[in-house]
């Protein structure tokens, strides 16, 4: 965060009637040596606030060295610009009655002295000064003369912080489309001066731009990019700015690509009558407007997503962070009930929606749905630029030379083909050798043409577990050949990751099972694989306990808990799978000898006697 000296400085002096004085530099008693005027700076110009009477201004200078032991005393002498100071108009001693080389004023002792010599409320005086070194038989003035201009009380304002969000150049994302959500500025209050106008507050935006040598480029303040008046009409000490306020704001100043964050200055002023006070620092804000698109549709209530046709808790699209498609391109994988019908919506309203057309062509604010026509698995694909959409089979498999596919992708599927373990998930388990891989969605390479139609690729320069990049680098090379787990993961649509791990085994551990110590997984039954991601295992489960499975013989393992219910009938339990934590499973009630099936590409598990 800069600090911004916006102090607004002066000085008094005593202003009375006087003779003629001789200030002349000739020396005549015992001697002075020269000094000079250290600040302020010549040509300084001060516009006093009247809400701030008691901040002060420090005048300095060097010190004369006396010529034999009689120290000088001080004063500093003043005079209309264009006037003598060999009759001076103002005249007061320094501070320490003249003794120091520094004169500290007030505000309103300024303004008090120029008062009484007739200076109207708010006027310019323009006034230039020097200091006389005085050892009672001496008498010197300094080697220059300065110019200072003073402004009179009229209105004012107090100082104030800005509060947040605090200076940062990580991007805050915003949803461009919303008028819900909000960017909320605050700040500390500033007062007005005793009796003067109520403050109102502008927001100044600024363009934060950097030099060759990657420094600050300094803002001209008296030019803001554009200002927003805070709530209530400028009282309030918040800016609450709709996203797509923002949005449109910086799209009307020239900032069109929505994928790149704006870096932006900010301030605030507050202003009471003629008074602008700006705040005490400027901060840094960088706004990435993030396009969010959504399903809304018939199978929202069938498939876990509320109510249907409602946007609030329709499923998120994952938004295609490729160059030149960030806020273009979205996809997702998702099973779709037979005659499903939906619709796109940009945020979660129906202000902006896409609709179908014929020829793969989105239709913005039409009547048309999409509609699919058999159950299944699919990859919807949009991109609300090109106003385009590709409806396809939803699948995963592996490609490479640690795979059967190797690397052709018309060997991929059913091959290598991962199961569908729930929207935006695939799990499976292939026997893979040393070397290199992938995942795709389709049986042709990706070509590069960023088009709604294209293969989806996957890749990690990252070991496991990692975010994945669409048409990136390999996974990391598999180096001893085995039976692994694959998990293809993008329930966050912000940052989908990949996890591969050992599948050599899978046991049930718990408190579940009869002769086994509880919760031990090195002496808990190994389950039989039994191929396509299946596990089995027939054992005595003891009734009304509980049980997890572990993908090894020690905590820490991938393992399984309930996701809930997923068809339990009678004696026939069937559960849901899930692995990043929740609760076990309970045993069926009564004592027995039970079958227990895992499927981890369907991500469930039945119980059966």
């Amino acid at each position: 965060m800069r600090k911004i000296l916006f102090s607004l400085l002066a000085f008094i002096i005593v202003l009375f009637a006087c003779n003629k004085a001789d200030f002349d530099n000739t020396v005549t008693g015992e001697a002075l040596g020269t000094f000079k005027i250290a600040q302020p700076a010549n040509s300084s110009s001060y516009v006093l606030n009247a809400a701030t009477p008691a901040e002060k201004i420090e005048l300095a200078w060097s010190a004369s060295k006396p010529g034999i032991d009689i120290a000088p005393t001080y004063k500093l002498i003043a005079a209309l610009k264009g006037g003598d100071l060999e009759k001076p108009l103002l005249e007061l001693p320094s501070d320490n009655a003249g003794k120091s080389t520094k004169l500290t004023l007030t505000f309103k002792q300024l303004d008090d002295a120029l008062k009484a010599k007739g200076i109207a409320d708010g006027a310019k005086t323009d006034l230039i000064w020097s200091v006389v070194a005085d050892n009672g038989s001496t008498q010197l003035r300094s080697a220059d003369v300065f110019s200072i201009a003073i402004t009179r009380f009229k209105d004012g304002a107090t100082p104030f912080l800005l509060l947040g969000p605090v200076s940062a150049t990580t991007p805050i994302a915003i949803d461009p489309g919303s008028t819900t959500q909000s960017l909320k500025l605050n700040w500390t209050k500033s007062s007005p001066a005793a009796g003067g106008p109520a403050v109102k507050y502008k927001v100044l935006f600024a363009e934060r731009k950097l030099d060759a040598n990657n420094n600050e480029v300094p803002v001209d303040w008296s030019k803001p990019l554009f200002t927003i008046t805070s709530n209530n009409n400028g009282v309030d000490t918040l800016a609450a700015i709709p996203y797509q306020q923002i949005s449109d704001t910086l799209m009307k100043y020239g900032f069109t690509n929505l994928g790149q964050p704006t870096d932006l200055k900010w301030t605030v002023v507050a202003n009471s009558g003629s008074w602008n006070q700006q705040s005490d620092y400027i901060n840094t804000l960088s706004i990435l407007r993030e396009v969010r698109l959504y399903m809304p549709g018939s199978y929202q209530a069938a498939s876990g997503y509320g109510n249907d046709w409602t946007p609030a808790t329709a499923p998120e699209m994952i938004r295609d962070m490729r160059t030149g498609l960030t806020n273009n391109m979205y996809y997702a994988y998702m099973y779709l009930p037979a005659g499903a019908e939906f619709k796109i919506t940009q945020g979660r309203s129906w202000d902006v929606n896409y609709g179908s057309s014929s020829g793969g062509d989105l239709i913005l604010n039409g009547s048309n749905n999409f509609k699919i026509t058999t159950a299944g698995v699919y990859r919807i694909s949009v991109n609300r630029t090109a106003m385009k959409y590709d409806i396809s089979q939803g699948r995963m498999g592996l490609v490479g030379d640690a795979t059967a596919a190797g690397w052709t992708p018309a060997n991929v599927f059913p091959t290598t083909a991962l199961g569908f373990a729930g929207d935006n998930v695939f799990v499976g388990i292939q026997s893979l050798a040393a070397g290199g891989w992938k995942m795709m969605d389709n049986d042709q390479w990706n070509d590069g043409s960023k088009t709604v139609t294209e293969t989806r690729s996957y890749g990690s320069a990252s070991a496991s577990p990692a975010t994945m990049e669409v048409n990136g680098p390999n996974f990391p090379n598999i180096t001893s050949g085995g039976r692994y787990r694959i998990i293809w993961d993008g329930r966050n649509v912000n940052d989908i990751k990949y996890q591969i791990s050992p599948a050599a085994e899978m046991r049930v551990v718990g408190d579940g099972l009869q002769g086994v110590a509880a919760w031990n997984p090195g002496a808990s039954p190994q389950m039989t694989y039994a191929g396509n991601g299946k596990w089995t295992l027939t054992t005595t489960l003891v009734g009304d306990k509980e049980i997890k499975f572990l993908a090894g013989d020690a905590w820490g393992a991938l393992d399984y808990e309930d996701n809930g219910d997923a068809g339990t009938a009678g004696t026939n339990v069937n559960r849901k799978l899930k692995w990043d934590g929740d609760k076990n499973f309970k045993t069926p009630a009564s004592t027995g000898v039970y079958t227990i099936e895992l499927d981890e590409q369907t991500q469930t598990v039945t119980i059966h006697p």
